[in-house]
This record gives structure tokens, sequence and C-alpha cells, in this order.
């Protein structure tokens, strides 16, 4: 059972990321009324290829954001996927989609760049 204080800790990660995942989606419906008007107007390929990096780049942003609110349903959220331990508060401040503690995900990253 969750005390008094773990609810309203978990309400505020649950709003940052809701109120995050708004903000992106929003940006995400920009995006594609550029790239609508860009093939209406004219054909510009460098345009065109920026937007639907951007595009790509937000989804995945979304992705994140959705399986971090998935782990905060589940009791998961701030817990590291990979050692099992807590994700630094430091950490999710700055990355509250954090799927790993920094430990592991300076781990992961090194691995992915070798």
């Amino acid at each position: 059972m969750l005390t008094d204080i773990e609810i309203v800790h978990n309400r505020a990660h649950m709003d940052r990321l809701v109120n995050r995942r708004d903000r992106i989606m929003a940006r995400i419906r920009a995006i594609e009324t550029q790239l609508s008007e860009l093939e209406r107007a004219t054909n510009d390929p460098q345009r065109r290829h920026l937007l639907i990096y951007l595009s790509t780049f937000h989804h995945t942003e979304i992705d994140q954001l959705d399986s971090a609110l998935k782990r905060l349903a589940m009791g998961k959220y701030g817990v590291c996927l990979a050692c099992n331990g807590p994700v630094e508060a430091d950490w999710l401040e700055s990355f509250p989609e954090a799927e790993f503690c920094s430990t592991c995900y300076r781990i992961k990253e090194r691995m992915s760049a070798g």
C-alpha cells in the first residue's frame, strides 16, 4: 500500500510526464501541418527531410513517455530496468522517461557505441 507521500510523489511524476507528452504531441501536430503545407506549396527536399526526422524523433519520445507512464501505473517507475536499483531523483528530474539509472545508462551507451 502506498503512503500519502508516495501517492503525491507519483501524481507529480504522472502530471509531469503527461504535460511533457502533451507538449510533444502539439509539436508533432505542428510538424505534420508544416509537412502538408510544404508538400502543397513547394518541393524542398531538405526541409521535408528535416521535418520527417523531427517527427520520428518526437514519436520516439512519445513511446518513451508512454512506457514511463505504464511503469508508473505498475509501480515500477524510478526502478532501473537493468539493475533493479533506484533511478536517481536528479536523473529522473532531467530525464523523466528514464528507464535506467545513470550508471546503467552510461554502460548501455558505451556498449552501443562500441
